[in-house]
């Protein structure tokens, strides 16, 4: 029975889970996801194939089930790495069940856990070092910095980054167009960025192969598409290390744009608007942090402290 409660009879349909994707993928494309949402999908059911290359039995969800339990089991997973892993998934098998090709999901019953928002905090001599190490005399390097740049600048989703075009920037007015088609709320912005951004926007598209048809700003160095998990690699394996860091993901990148901007002033309202927060609900976790700073420094520097001394008197 399919979710519209209509009895679905089991037929194989996809002799393997590579044809049983590219239906699916072609189905979300046909309802409207973004290119980013369709490059997830590909990546976690791909994923999830790769390392358990026998879970493909339309037949007998079980052996299915098995796998997908221990991919989900693995120790010390995060709940928003659970999470992820578990909406994907099934929602690539609910459509299976729909279509007839599967007799059971896999994941019926599994239930996502609660986690909660993970917003990393890196200083600005963090950052400024991050900044310096990509090597700008190759191309990768001219597009990690222009990239990272840009991200720390505008506070972009890595997503709606890694789908831009070359005709969404503009250089003279030193803004980006966030298209309705890339957005994840499904609306368009503009984002104005700074001089230093510019160049190495500029330094970037000037430095590209001439033979590239891709019309993508940010490309791998075979001149296709650079997917967010191919972009979190690149970061966590190139980056991470030489920074003393244990984790180094696109998504860092935006949350230390957001604090940074309300520690320099930005008002909450206008980095809602930068964001593409539909609600100030999740802007106000920023602001949270950010006033926790202040109380902080507030407490480490305050001149009445130094003025009258910090020892416990009594009558």
């Amino acid at each position: 029975m399919n979710q519209t409660g209509h009895v679905v009879l089991f037929r194989e349909v996809f002799p393997s889970w590579q044809e049983a994707l590219e239906a699916f993928l072609l189905f979300k494309k046909a309802e409207g996801l973004a290119v980013g949402t369709i490059d997830d999908y590909r990546y976690h059911v791909t994923r999830f194939f790769s390392l358990y290359p026998d879970a493909w039995n339309p037949q007998d969800v079980r052996r299915t089930r098995a796998a997908v339990l221990s991919h989900l089991g693995q120790d010390d997973i995060a709940p928003a790495t659970f999470n992820i892993r578990l909406r994907y998934l099934k929602a690539f098998f609910a459509w299976l069940v729909n279509e007839g090709a599967y007799t059971g999901n896999p994941l019926e019953g599994i239930r996502a856990r609660k986690a909660e928002p993970r917003i990393v905090q890196h200083s600005a001599e963090t950052l400024a070092n991050l900044l310096r190490l990509p090597d700008r005399s190759t191309y990768c390097g001219k597009r990690d910095y222009a990239l990272l740049c840009l991200s720390i600048d505008t506070a972009i989703r890595p997503s709606e980054a890694l789908a831009l075009e070359l005709e969404d920037v503009n250089l003279k007015e030193m803004t980006v167009l966030i298209r309705a088609s890339i957005a994840k709320t499904r609306k368009s912005r503009t984002l104005p960025f700074s001089l230093e951004t510019a160049k190495a926007l500029q330094a970037l598209i000037a430095f590209r192969p001439r033979e590239w048809k891709t019309p993508l700003l940010f490309a791998n160095y075979e001149g296709d598409r650079l997917t967010v998990s191919g972009w979190r690699q690149r970061l966590q394996k190139n980056y991470a290390p030489k920074l003393g860091l244990k984790r180094l993901s696109p998504y860092d990148l935006r949350h230390d744009a957001a604090l940074h901007f309300l520690r320099n002033g930005m008002h909450p309202f206008a980095l809602q608007a930068m964001m593409g927060h539909t609600t100030l609900e999740m802007t106000k976790r920023y602001i949270a942090l950010a006033e926790s700073d202040i109380r902080e420094a507030q407490e480490k520097a305050s001149p009445i402290k130094k003025l009258l001394g910090s020892k416990k008197r009594v009558r």
